[in-house]
């Protein structure tokens, strides 16, 4: 009798696993402009509407991060070179809102599509649950064309490198 009550619990608990995995979370997400996305986050899938057939770069970054500053010159040439292979979107994780973004962007030539982290917090949720992100700046997420992630990294990624996997995940 026992081991039939423990077969049955671990039958259900296998069947409840294999249901969480294969549902996949949605989200609405607003950038700094206003421009709405749907997102649907699935495993190391991340698929947002309208970028199907390009590379993302999805990055954290703040408006006091010296570091991140010196990655600006990169992501703004990189979008110049592939605007129909690549988006990069930066979400601003140091608690900024809308207006003090949008003066960065003006101020920094920034041709990219940034996002308040106040508009757009489950989604950064969902990143930090499935890869551990514990608040370094920058870090970023690359995405191949198909939407799954293909790199997670903290810390300054060279132009180079960044060119790199525009060319090798946009296949």
């Amino acid at each position: 009798m026992m081991k039939k009550i423990v077969i049955a619990i671990i039958t259900l608990l296998v069947l409840n696993l294999t249901l969480y995995a294969e549902t996949a979370e949605k989200m609405e997400i607003f950038d700094t402009d206003g421009q709405h996305y749907n997102v649907e986050a699935k495993g190391d899938e991340i698929k947002i509407e309208g970028m199907e057939g390009k590379v993302v770069f999805l990055q954290f970054f703040g408006l006091r991060c010296p570091a991140c500053k010196k990655e600006i010159p990169h992501l703004i040439n990189l979008q110049n070179r592939f605007p129909n292979r690549l988006k990069v979107m930066a979400i601003e994780v140091q608690k900024s809102d809308n207006k003090p973004i949008n003066a960065f962007k003006k101020a920094y030539g920034i041709n990219y599509t940034t996002f308040s982290n106040f508009d757009i917090g489950y989604l950064v949720r969902y990143i930090i649950e499935k890869s551990g992100w514990k608040g370094a700046i920058p870090f970023m997420l690359v995405i191949d064309a198909n939407g799954k992630v293909r790199v997670v990294q903290a810390g300054i990624i060279e132009e180079a490198t960044l060119e790199e996997y525009v060319k090798k995940f946009s296949k």
